[in-house]
């Protein structure tokens, strides 16, 4: 029985240890792995073409208004500008390549609902102001594990 108990106890120290030498390798405190997991957050991406139907782009400076007017407002607290090029077939069936913003958002579980329509609303104005046949939403179902 006491060999049993020893061997149980054994396992345990081993299964511990384990998890902080893991942690130290990683760089993550204890305390810091605790407040990493209950960081829930979901991750959307909008693709906006910067190509104008009948011709023009849209320019650094209508990009810069729309994100003050439109996507810091709703996101005041961050998002990630990242900068491509895209290929897209019109409706027309005309395949056109085209310089690209993309937007990527991370928000809390606690907020999904809310950002998720606010991401909505800025898709729609950029369509309206101009006059995009479409913008490409990503919305990733798992949610992600952030940490700041």
């Amino acid at each position: 029985m006491k060999t049993r108990f020893a061997s149980i106890l054994l396992l345990f120290t081993l299964v511990l240890s384990a998890q902080k030498v893991d942690a130290r390798l990683t760089g993550i405190s204890d305390s810091a792995c605790a407040v990493v997991e209950s960081e829930k957050y979901y991750r959307t991406e909008l693709y906006f073409g910067r190509s104008i139907p009948g011709g023009g782009l849209v320019t650094d400076e209508e990009w810069e208004q729309f994100l003050a007017e439109i996507v810091t407002p709703r996101f005041p607290d961050g998002f990630t500008i990242l900068k491509g090029v895209g290929q897209y077939r019109e409706k027309s069936g005309k395949i056109i390549s085209e310089p690209s913003q993309i937007l990527v958002f991370l928000y809390a579980s606690k907020s999904k609902n809310e950002s998720r329509a606010k991401i909505e609303e800025i898709r729609k104005e950029y369509v309206k102001r101009f006059k995009q046949e479409s913008v490409l939403r990503v919305d990733f179902s798992k949610r992600a594990v952030v940490s700041f």
